[in-house]
């Protein structure tokens, strides 16, 4: 039989999902997203986009891993900031997010092409079926935060998205108050 886990506690800063013990954070500057949006913004490279800070704990199905996202506000061009989205490599895990702060979208998209859109605000709780890739979207005036949970062993895949891109995209409206969901240009469906 193997060791047990030590229990332990990670508290959240709610309004900017900063973790206390600090935990590992990836940062993703606009730089690091180029070709992610439409547009090609070189002028704000080093903008930051989004941060993920991960708790330590092992990528295995009887763990869950859990994360939190802040994604900052702004565009690039007309496209709001989000994340860069992935399929689980194990297609068949699931996910939940909590919204704690700001406003966003949570674009789901199956590999055949379909999609939904589901609305992330404070209180807020997605619930992301496996087969299903997922991208959040900041589409507020403040940082968009959210707590994420899955099965520890279900991974990421990013080259899926990033090869066929998603079926739409969130970009300003027309009026230039809100937001619109149109259809993605560079989707290649599978």
């Amino acid at each position: 039989m193997s060791a047990l886990m030590e229990p332990f506690t990670t508290a959240m800063d709610l309004r900017t999902g900063q973790l206390e013990p600090e935990r590992n954070v990836g940062v993703r500057t606009v730089g690091d997203m180029r070709g992610w949006f439409l547009a090609n913004d070189s002028g704000a490279a080093e903008s930051v986009v989004y941060t993920v800070s991960t708790m330590p704990v092992p990528e295995s199905v009887v763990e869950l891993q859990s994360s939190t996202t802040r994604i900052h506000a702004g565009r690039v061009g007309d496209e709001f900031f989000m994340t860069k989205g992935h399929f689980h490599q194990k297609r068949d895990r699931s996910e939940i997010y909590m919204t704690v702060a700001g406003e966003g979208v949570l674009l789901m998209a199956t590999e055949s092409g379909e999609y939904r859109t589901e609305p992330m605000r404070p209180g807020t709780i997605n619930y992301v079926p496996g087969g299903w890739a997922h991208r959040s979207v900041n589409v507020g005036d403040d940082d968009l935060v959210f707590l994420a949970a899955y099965i520890g062993d279900a991974g990421q895949d990013y080259a899926t998205i990033e090869t066929r891109g998603f079926p739409v995209r969130v970009v300003q409206s027309g009026s230039g108050s809100g937001y619109a969901v149109v259809n993605n240009p560079r989707y290649h469906a599978a």
